[in-house]
């Protein structure tokens, strides 16, 4: 089986925290444009994750993980950052005035501003990382892992193939177009607004707002998108095989307590969770039988 690419602890880690404007491994160009200069981040290091602070989410003030540390800028202030090493040293790590970091009761970073990312949330994300470093070492949080190539054997369009109910002739569907159903002025809006290149392979679209026709779920070649008004996440197959998603009356509420709205989607809710369901379980197998093979060699 071919190799698609690796993946290391942290960012697998950062994907189980994901929220809106908490970008992990795709980080807008826009915004990472501007981490050398405003970040001081060099150009051999690895960007893993990055928490935009800023109010119009563009990317000036946050928080950057990458292979070295943590890199921060406050609001009118310096870029500063602490490494990995270091963070392993850190006893305490506390939230105060909701929007205040303290590493052993020193200020160190501020997540106020423009992100509505949960305070104590990131602190639980800051915790795990160092926990994580306590127990092992930097060297095992980013060592990698080779990953399957996911859609060699079709397995994934074949799965979205049995929810889909496309009927050209009557133009009938239930919001869920794959492959060659896709519209090319659809695909062209798609990879607009979700930032894809015209290499990106997208599988199968669920639109779940009809008035806004690029917001829904798009099911890729490497993952997976969740995106409306105020929610935009992705997650590439490896975070997705094990995402927690439950079904509460019109949402889906994915990973730690995102929002995803069903209200308008065409496809019975009970079905788009059956869907996702599908998709973990080919996908697990998929992964499964990869490490399996990879193991006896």
């Amino acid at each position: 089986m071919s190799i698609n690419k690796s993946y290391n602890h942290l960012s697998e880690l950062c994907f189980k925290y994901q929220q809106d404007k908490f970008y992990v491994e795709k980080i807008p160009h826009t915004i990472l444009s501007k981490s050398q200069k405003r970040f001081k981040i060099s150009p051999d290091e690895k960007v893993i994750a990055y928490l935009d602070t800023t109010i119009l989410g563009v990317g000036k003030n946050g928080i950057y993980f990458t292979n070295y540390g943590i890199r921060w800028r406050n609001l009118g202030g310096k870029a500063e950052k602490l490494a990995w090493e270091d963070l392993d040293e850190v006893t305490s790590i506390t939230i105060q005035k909701n929007v205040e970091v303290y590493f052993d009761h020193k200020k160190t970073f501020l997540l106020g501003g423009g992100t509505n990312y949960p305070a104590t949330l990131f602190i639980e994300l800051l915790v795990s990382i160092r926990d994580y470093l306590k127990n092992y070492s930097v060297e095992l949080l980013f060592e990698e892992h080779l990953l399957p190539f996911y859609t060699e054997t079709n397995e994934i369009k074949n799965t979205c193939v049995l929810f889909e109910k496309y009927e050209e002739a009557f133009e009938i569907n239930n919001g869920l177009v794959v492959k060659e159903h896709i519209p090319k002025n659809t695909d062209e809006k798609l990879r607009e607004h979700y930032h894809l290149s015209s290499q990106d392979n997208i599988i199968a679209f669920l639109s779940t707002l009809p008035f806004k026709k690029q917001n829904g779920i798009v099911v890729m070649e490497d993952g997976i998108y969740f995106k409306e008004p105020f929610v935009s996440l992705y997650y590439p197959w490896y975070a997705f095989r094990d995402l927690t998603i439950m079904l509460a009356e019109d949402e889906l509420i994915i990973g730690k307590n995102n929002v995803f709205h069903l209200l308008h989607c065409n496809m019975d809710n009970s079905e788009v969770m059956l869907f996702l369901r599908n998709l973990q379980q080919v996908i697990n197998i998929l992964h499964d039988d990869y490490v399996s093979c990879y193991k006896s060699l």
